[in-house]
């Protein structure tokens, strides 16, 4: 298999239901590092759980990057759905919590929507709503940045880009890591984005790539994201989340798209809060 379901912590005495921190671009395993010390596990909201992470492939750990024939096919996505549908059979509730970050949780939205009962209990989504839309009448000349794709998957086609590409994600969106010149290669999803070029037009005045926007998910939802993320939300989506009691909505103004590793503590503060329900 390409992705990669891996045992952080195993509870085998636990009712409670696991938790899956799954990555997000670019794939790094030091992203969710903090919430899963020994120390975090004596919190209440992951005292007694067996953890998971969910791994695409990556340059870090599980360098395996599907060819093209393998991506056009939604090879990622059934394996995204498998190895959750596993999980989920190995949590004691039959249910998961999720906390998923940016490619993470729109892989998490698109599995969620394929079916009727999901098998979530809750869901801490980062950088990622419910529902895209890549038009100007939903983000006005801010539709015009969903070009960045474009950008990110021409370093798989021309490899003079390959540096540019990964310098701009540093300077433009904040990315920090030691092997930052190298991350253009966990950009591979966006292998298709070159096509978009042509296909543009129609992307940004709403003629195409719009679907029923997704919400009335029917489990509580914890949304945490950086003005940059906006783009990869919707009002509707976010007006949903102010008016369930069951859900969550919070702007970090001061963040950039790293925010659950770069400010995990912030994050924390609020999922053992959103999760705080004790044992049973």
């Amino acid at each position: 298999m390409y992705c990669r379901l891996d045992c952080l912590h195993a509870a085998p005495d636990s009712a409670r239901s696991a938790v899956v921190f799954i990555h997000g671009f670019p794939d790094s395993p030091e992203m969710f590092a903090a919430y899963a010390t020994p120390a975090e596990r004596q919190q209440p909201w992951l005292r007694g759980r067996s953890l998971y992470a969910f791994a695409f492939p990556n340059r870090h750990t599980h360098p395996d990057f599907p060819p093209l024939s393998a991506l056009r096919q939604g090879a990622l996505a059934r394996e995204f759905a498998a190895l959750l549908d596993e999980a989920a059979g190995r949590s004691p509730t039959g249910r998961l919590v999720i906390i998923a970050h940016d490619w993470g949780a729109t892989y998490t939205w698109q599995y969620a929507r394929q079916r009727r009962q999901p098998p979530i209990e809750k869901l801490v989504a980062l950088s990622v709503g419910s529902s895209f839309r890549y038009d100007f009448g939903e983000h006005g000349l801010r539709a015009l940045t969903w070009l960045y794709g474009v950008w990110f998957g021409a370093a798989w086609y021309v490899p003079a880009l390959r540096g540019l590409v990964a310098r701009s994600i540093v300077a433009y969106a904040g990315y920090r890591s030691a092997t930052a010149a190298d991350l253009w290669r966990d950009a591979y999803h966006y292998w298709d984005r070159p096509a978009w070029l042509a296909q543009a037009p129609s992307f940004l005045l709403g003629w195409r790539g719009r679907q029923p926007e997704y919400l009335d998910f029917p489990f509580p939802v914890l949304y945490l994201r950086s003005p940059l993320d906006r783009i990869a939300s919707t009002a509707a989506f976010e007006r949903a989340l102010d008016e369930r009691p069951d859900c969550r909505r919070v702007i970090l103004a001061d963040a950039n798209h790293w925010f659950p590793e770069q400010q995990s503590e912030r994050v924390l503060a609020e999922i053992r809060t959103f999760l705080a329900d004790e044992p049973r």
